[in-house]
């Protein structure tokens, strides 16, 4: 090689060095600020909120709460349920109890008020928050995304690195606690997790995997809704995704479907009317159409279905008005305010990318109630019955009326050295260490909306939903099962110094039922209770003393059932 060729070839390299670097140092953005606590947690979910609580508790430490959206309160207020889904409400005590005690002053009865309107319940959350002002809540603090978002010695977290509108704030504590829906903190982190379905073998659990077909919450056996635009083209109709389904218990990486959980009134001095999302198009719902027409044609509604059919009009659990409902999916019917397979892609998506999913999910159900409401193809009776309602005039008024919050029935679920199986949930065993306990079923909603071969006439494709289940908890202990702590707990050989209390290390099916915000405000009271003592007595959280973690619990939530118990 000549001289000169070497010195051309050198500077080649310099200069890809020096574009190397640039480009280094533009995706590593500088730190604007750096603020330091006892324990930093990450979401403002009701997990993260009672997380602080239970922690200051222990030792009247800082603590920061800090949030990627403006949704404050997650699912219970930004998103509309409350803690509406509680099996066995004789359960529930602790911090849960005294939020709903707190709505029950507000309307001036003697009983918790579990449901309230959204106003009341986030400012009894804030109300909880402001008697410590040690604990400090940041909103619109999403994770970096770039390189060195966490900082990691060995298994321990240093600190995080949030985009805030002023430039990268970085996040430096000694415990920390992803208690947000996404799971991005683990996941960032280096945690070990999965999300989907595992199989039927993987934890010998029966209730696993893909699911055999099913009639419950599925289009009519005899009256099939035609997958393709003609019935006989191979081009699909809109949210249908084409087969085949997989074999029953198989493993997969679908998701139950999301929504939103919006309030419904028919008062009509508070009645806002159903939103047209933009570029609507009502041919994107032939879907619900043809699914209308077999309800006539079959005989089941001949005047067409109620919208109470099509969804779940819940009245807001004991909440003492009486005039507000919680429009949910429906266990009956086959199209529903669930949005089936447009999760995709959500748990590893960016911020930017789940702001579009999140708009495809409100296209879809601002879409279905504009249909339903409006089109002349809907039978009168389901129109009128639709427009008997409307969004509460009184909630989210911020937001149009429409729910912040995305209810995102699942995101990731990390792997610890303990999973939590479907056998943890129904084998009736004592659990040494219990940090609470569940309560609500198998509650698997639809997976997957496949289009599959009309078993009269294979040439056509018809539409199917799989996925759906509703299994009881058993009753030998009054449906109810224990929670252990090796749910919070990430493998120690990964995260030592970092508790997860909702997307925990659960499988699936067991998920299903852990996945309640009750159950998610207990595991939260454990994760603050188990950081403050790993921080005060500088220990990794696997080596938190299960004895003196439930020695301060037991005040708060009921480590075994019944009462006493196994102890």
């Amino acid at each position: 090689v000549s001289t000169q060729s070497t010195g051309v070839i050198a500077m080649r390299i310099s200069h890809l060095i020096l574009v190397l670097a640039l480009t280094i140092v533009t995706l590593q953005q500088k730190v604007s600020e750096t603020r330091t606590y006892d324990i930093v947690i990450y979401g403002a979910t009701p997990a993260g909120i009672v997380a602080a609580l239970s922690a200051v508790a222990v030792k009247n430490g800082t603590i920061a709460i800090v949030e990627a959206t403006d949704a404050f309160g997650g699912m219970v207020v930004a998103g509309g349920i409350g803690l509406r889904d509680i099996g066995n409400t004789e359960t529930i005590k602790g911090l849960a109890l005294t939020w709903a005690k707190m709505n029950a002053e507000y309307y001036k009865v003697s009983y918790p008020v579990w449901q309230p309107d959204m106003y009341v319940g986030e400012a009894n959350w804030k109300k909880l928050l402001a008697a410590f002002p040690n604990i400090e809540v940041y909103l619109n603090q999403p994770l970096y995304e770039g390189p060195g978002n966490v900082t990691k010695q060995g298994t321990r977290i240093q600190s995080i690195k949030t985009q805030g509108s002023t430039g990268l704030i970085e996040w430096v504590a000694k415990v920390f606690i992803d208690a947000s829906y996404e799971g991005d903190l683990a996941r960032y982190a280096q945690c070990s997790y999965t999300y989907g379905r595992e199989s039927s073998s993987k934890y010998l659990e029966s209730w696993a995997g893909v699911q055999p077909y099913t009639s419950f919450s599925n289009f009519l056996e005899n009256y099939p809704v035609y997958a393709t635009e003609n019935n006989s083209s191979s081009s699909l109709i809109p949210f249908v995704e084409p087969g085949p389904a997989l074999p029953p218990g198989s493993a997969d990486d679908k998701m139950m479907g999301y929504s939103y959980r919006l309030c419904l009134t028919t008062r009509e001095d508070n009645k806002a009317p159903f939103p047209k999302p933009p570029n609507y198009d009502p041919k994107d719902f032939v879907m619900l159409q043809r699914y209308i027409d077999t309800l006539v044609e079959s005989g089941r509604y001949p005047e067409g279905p109620p919208l109470g059919f099509l969804v779940d009009i819940f009245n807001y659990r004991s909440y003492p008005p009486g005039d507000k409902f919680d429009m949910c999916d429906s266990s009956g019917s086959a199209f529903t305010s669930d949005v089936i397979n447009l999760n995709e892609g959500y748990v590893t998506a960016t911020w930017a990318q789940r702001r579009s999913i999140a708009a495809k999910h409100y296209y879809y159900v601002a879409g279905l109630l504009t249909y339903l409401s409006s089109d002349p193809r809907v039978p009168s009776y389901t129109r009128n019955s639709t427009l008997k309602y409307g969004l509460c005039k009184d909630q989210w008024t911020d937001n149009g009326n429409w729910p912040k919050q995305l209810y995102v029935r699942e995101g990731l679920r990390i792997i610890g050295d303990r999973v939590f199986t479907q056998k943890d949930l129904v084998g009736e065993q004592c659990t040494n260490d219990s940090v609470g306990v569940g309560s609500w079923g198998v509650d698997i909603h639809v997976v997957h909306r496949v289009a599959i071969p009309d078993p009269k006439d294979k040439a056509k494709l018809i539409v199917s939903n799989e996925g759906q289940m509703f299994r009881g908890i058993p009753y030998g202990r009054g449906g109810v099962y224990e929670l252990s702590y090796g749910l919070l707990l990430p493998k120690r050989s990964e995260a030592t110094n970092l508790l997860v209390p909702v997307c925990n290390s659960a499988t699936h099916v067991s998920y299903a039922s852990i996945r309640v915000e009750p159950t998610f405000v207990q595991l939260g009271e454990a994760a603050g209770v188990a950081a403050a003592l790993a921080w005060v007595k500088n220990l990794e959280v696997q080596d938190v003393a299960i004895s003196e973690l439930q020695s301060f619990l037991k005040e708060n939530v009921f480590l075994h059932w019944p009462p006493g118990n196994c102890e």
